[in-house]
């Protein structure tokens, strides 16, 4: 018996108890009660029971009970989130009292495009997913950094740390076009940017991968999809949660760029290099050795240490409220995020002005999203979500700080302090935009902007017209207005002349108002679907849907609005829970194409086994075994060639202002028109045809379990300006649909996890392998096969082949001549690929990898061991290849100052260990030319994010009222190994090099359940 027991404890998580009996009359009919137990007699409350006549869901509340007012009933369903569906036959509720015992449920469901939600157990396209719950584990304030290595087929590339202007940029599956413009983002349904919603108001998020899944998209999906729901309440369910979050970020260890002696000392042998004067005297040079010398005279400025701070803070609260009862469901997020800038300066106190215009970003959030029922059949929804998000810069940074980290990249550390002994601020005509100066004395920016997002929805049950039957519409709005605004001022630089003078560039301007510049954004969309959802006998389930979506977006300003609309359908058979076909249509419209073309079809179909559930393949060892496969042709009608602003409306020729003519006697010019591009009125859409095989398992008790996909797609009629036809009609060439490209690939996403006592453990590996090929894009006739981009994956770099520096004049006699400046001892000689004796254009071959990986992997651990809890998580990059070519490494070129980098350079005595070129001052073309020199191996492994945390006894929270309470404590970014050298970033080398540095972050939090 004890036995019997344990076994029940370990295979039942669900105890279902329902005991009926006579109670008062009402309406003729017995109110017989039920209850909702789970394994452990404790009453589930929000479990829904559909039974009887009532065409309405009846949901236990929070003891457990419901009523139903039928005795005999055909068929009794009780389901519940976590726990799998109950269901039984030919219940007689008045006679029959019974348990019922479930297993635990290891079925999740995804969601799809327009409100649809499926067994992933019984789906058989590719999908992605994770929640908002583990969104927020990364603790940053932007979405986009938190899905780095958690996603299967995901890459994610992040170029600025910048607080509000931090986002990743995210590519499903690699690029097959050369109009890439980005994924599609939905939000509950609406095409919006999810980066900035709070992760504690998202319920599930969706990568789309295939053409199965994006199928309802048509002539938008080919670039696919990420798709976003946001949380709503659970009847019986209430909850309080608080959140709070405090950290630290620092920025990464800067460039270490060589001190004023150093600097001057190469400055003169660079000079002597390029046959020049030197700038400095061995006296001037000397008098750095001086501890006590003149800092007027003489200053040897650290420019980053003088300006950026070693942390800046963030912080980020929260306050959720869910829950509700049968008749209306809450769920309500109020949301507050900041983060503060590196600048150690920024403060202004003058008259009647106080700021501070260091860089920050700060966020609130708000959510509201209801659900109610107004008739037994009819229910309604009601959702609003809002941000308002303030940006805040220097006055000279416009779109950012980047000229400010520029001009630390650049600005010498002897020539002027940063500020002088009388407070002027240094200068000379070189550098005369001090970068003090430019935090301190430009005034700021601050922008501004207002979202908001309003759903109406409404479901319509028809089970009593025909069972299975029903109609959803929503209508949805969103508002956003930008607002930029400011105050502006300048300053005057000084440098101190051998006389005790100053020489004065540029002038102080006194603080003004900056002009207001403000938009507006306005987005209505309509979408309605009938669904049709019916089981015959046992062995047959089918779900079908139908519907109509139109969007209609405009902006301020002179932009036309931007229109889709569309029509989908889905049809979905299952037999005997063993084969699965689906069917998805998109038949949509874009604009951008001429009339009567506008329009397409787009099919995908979808093919699934679970041998599993075969009868020959059942064992106890194996818990899920699926083959699937898929095959459908998406479109892609959003262009945006090179950025060419006419990308709208490409069938169209355009007038531009030309040049001005004179007329009459008494010359006058006037302006006129002439005209630009061409339209091409045969344009039409890409043509993505996409086809995956996938295999999904799980074995010994779930505790092995993942997804492997193989994928290959060819993209056709690619729109692109044809470089073969000549300019020499005076006018810029059409567009036309020329080019093909294929991507083929693998991706997959395995696990491991085990209990044993008290700790429990699981391991998550998860990457994708992706290569992509032009085939056809209408290049020039090259005179060399090595020349063509053709053939080769998009993003190859081309450039020269280094083999080592020249030696002496001889060597320099001897060789090809090098086209791009003269040369001399110690720059970089390269191949003369095609033998012509000429370095040039013709020499340059492929070089490695694009920068984009092909490899991208993540590695996760999870550990917990009574309380506390262990997250791990490392994410990685290869099959890649990046130009260290930067001021990091070009010494003085470019206005640029030296690092580390060149104490290793070439001089007659260095010939042959030398790791870089001679020093010159910026005339030297030849040496900073893209080539093999410059290029390594891009392969990275980050410790992406690791989080400690405990939860505390219930014996101790609840006896001060609480559900839950967890602390934590975590770090994001931690550590980063590469084969760069000189600190470099790895995913974006000009991190720190003329835009923010990369950061690392540390935060403590509490997060408390009521």
């Amino acid at each position: 018996m004890t036995n019997f027991y344990n076994k029940i404890k370990k295979q039942a998580l669900f105890t279902v108890l329902v005991f009926c009996g006579i109670t008062a009359q009402s309406f003729a009919q017995k109110l017989h009660k039920g209850l909702v137990k789970d394994a452990f007699g404790k009453p589930v409350a929000g479990a829904r029971i559909d039974a009887g006549t009532s065409k309405y869901p009846i949901i236990s509340n929070k003891s457990g009970e419901f009523t139903i007012t039928d005795t005999e009933v055909d068929t009794v369903y009780i389901s519940k989130s976590g726990f799998l569906p109950f269901k039984q036959a030919s219940v007689n509720i008045k006679d029959y009292s019974f348990v019922l015992l479930a297993e635990q449920n290891f079925d999740s469901r995804i969601i799809l495009p327009w409100n649809t939600s499926v067994s992933k157990k019984y789906y058989a396209g590719a999908v992605g997913t994770t929640s908002g719950s583990e969104m927020a584990k990364y603790r940053n304030l932007n979405n986009s950094n938190a899905l780095a290595g958690s996603i299967a087929g995901l890459i994610t590339v992040q170029g600025s740390d910048e607080p509000g202007f931090d986002g990743s940029s995210l590519i499903i599956r690699g690029i097959n076009t050369y109009n890439f413009g980005g994924i599609s983002t939905y939000v509950d349904n609406v095409p919006l940017p999810f980066s900035q919603l709070d992760p504690l108001e998202i319920d599930q998020l969706s990568i789309l991968k295939d053409a199965t899944a994006n199928a309802s998209y048509g002539i938008n999906g080919a670039n696919k999809s990420l798709i976003v729901t946001t949380k709503r309440g659970e009847a019986y369910q209430n909850k309080i949660n608080f959140y709070s979050q405090f950290g630290f970020i620092k920025p990464n260890a800067p460039q270490h760029y060589l001190g004023a002696k150093d600097y001057m000392t190469l400055y003169n042998e660079a000079a002597v290099n390029d046959g020049l004067p030197i700038r400095f005297t061995s006296s001037q040079i000397a008098a750095y050795d001086n501890p006590d010398r003149n800092m007027d005279q003489y200053p040897d400025v650290d420019w980053y240490k003088e300006l950026i701070k070693t942390e800046a803070i963030q912080q980020k609260y929260n306050l959720t409220f869910s829950g509700g009862t049968n008749a209306i469901r809450y769920f309500v997020l109020l949301g507050y995020a900041k983060q503060e800038g590196l600048f150690k300066y920024g403060d202004f106190n003058e008259k009647a002005y106080q700021f501070n215009s260091n860089n920050s970003f700060d966020r609130y959030n708000f959510r509201t999203n209801i659900d109610f029922a107004i008739t037994p059949s009819l229910t309604a929804s009601v959702d609003l979500g809002g941000r308002i998000e303030n940006q805040k810069s220097p006055g000279a940074g416009t779109s950012g700080t980047n000229g400010i980290w520029l001009n630390l990249s650049r600005y010498p550390p002897g020539l002027f302090p940063m500020i002088y002994s009388n407070g002027n601020i240094g200068g000379n005509s070189q550098f005369a935009r001090n970068p003090y100066g430019i935090i301190t004395r430009t005034g700021y920016n601050n922008i501004a902007t207002r979202n908001l997002l309003g759903t109406t929805r409404l479901n319509q049950n028809l089970d009593k017209l025909v069972e299975g039957l029903s109609v959803t519409a929503a209508f949805s709005y969103y508002n956003l207005y930008y607002n930029g605004e400011g105050r502006t001022m300048d300053f005057a630089s000084y440098e101190l002349q051998p006389d005790g003078s100053y020489q004065k560039f540029g002038n102080d301007v006194s603080l003004a108002v900056r002009a207001r510049a403000a938009a507006q954004n306005r987005l209505n969309i309509f979408w309605g679907k009938v669904d049709y959802q019916r089981t015959f006998g046992t062995k047959h389930e089918l779900n079908a849907s139908i519907g109509f979506n139109q969007s209609v977006n405009t902006r301020s300003g002179d932009d036309y609005p931007y229109a889709t609309q569309g029509f989908f359908g889905r049809a979905f058979y299952n037999y005997n829970k063993k084969y699965i076909a689906e069917l998805n249509i998109g038949y949509n419209g874009s604009e951008n194409l001429p009339k009567g073309e506008r329009y397409g079809l787009f099919p995908s179909l979808a093919l699934g086994w679970i041998v599993s559930n075969e009868n020959f393949v059942k064992s106890d060892h194996i818990d899920l075994l699926k083959l699937r496969a898929s095959y459908g042709i998406l479109g892609n009608a959003d262009f945006g060639i090179g950025g060419d602003a006419r990308s709208r409306y490409l069938y169209l020729s355009n007038y531009e202002t030309g040049s001005a003519y004179t007329f009459g006697n008494n010359p006058a010019s006037a302006g006129g028109r002439r005209e630009g591009a061409l339209g091409n009125e045969n344009i039409t859409w890409e043509t993505n045809r996409m086809a995956n095989v996938g295999i999904d398992f799980e074995f010994f008790k779930h505790r092995i379990g993942g997804s492997i996909d193989v994928f290959s797609e060819r993209r056709k009629d690619i729109l692109a300006y044809a470089s073969s036809i000549s300019s020499l009609g005076g006018f810029a060439t059409k567009p036309f649909n020329i080019g093909i490209m294929e991507n083929k690939g693998l991706d997959w996403d395995v696990y491991y996890k085990n209990k044993i006592s008290d700790f429990s453990f699981a391991i998550h590996v998860l990457g994708s392998f992706v290569k992509n090929k032009i085939i056809n894009q209408e290049e020039q006739v090259q005179p060399y096969g090595y020349l063509y981009r053709t053939g080769n994956a998009l993003g190859t770099p081309f450039g020269l082949t280094a083999t080592g520096y020249f030696k002496d004049q001889n060597d320099i006699n001897n060789s090809p001549k090098q086209s791009f400046s003269t040369v001399k001892p110690g720059d970089i000689k390269y191949k003369d690929e095609n033998n012509d004796g000429v370095i040039d254009v013709y020499d340059q071959v492929k070089l490695g990898n694009p920068n984009l990986p092909q490899f991208y992997y993540g590695l996760g651990f999870d550990f917990a061991w009574k309380g506390f809890d262990l997250k791990v998580l490392f994410q990685g990059a290869g099959s890649r290849s990046v130009s260290i070519l930067s001021s990091a490494v070009s010494g003085f070129a470019g206005d640029n100052k030296p690092t580390d980098f060149v104490l290793n350079r070439w001089t007659p005595a260095t010939a042959e260990v030398a790791t870089s070129p001679r020093l010159s001052l910026g005339t030297n073309a030849n040496n900073y030319q893209q080539s093999s020199f410059w290029m390594r191996n891009g392969r990275y492994l980050r410790l992406k994010n690791i989080e400690l945390g405990y939860s505390l006894p219930q014996s101790l929270v609840s006896k001060v009222k609480l559900a839950n309470a967890r602390i934590f404590v975590n770090s994001f970014n931690l550590y980063t190994w590469s084969d760069l050298p000189l600190n470099l970033d790895p995913e974006f080398i000009g991190a720190g090099l003329g835009s923010y540095p990369r950061t690392k972050s540390f935060n403590f939090g509490l997060n408390v359940e009521f």
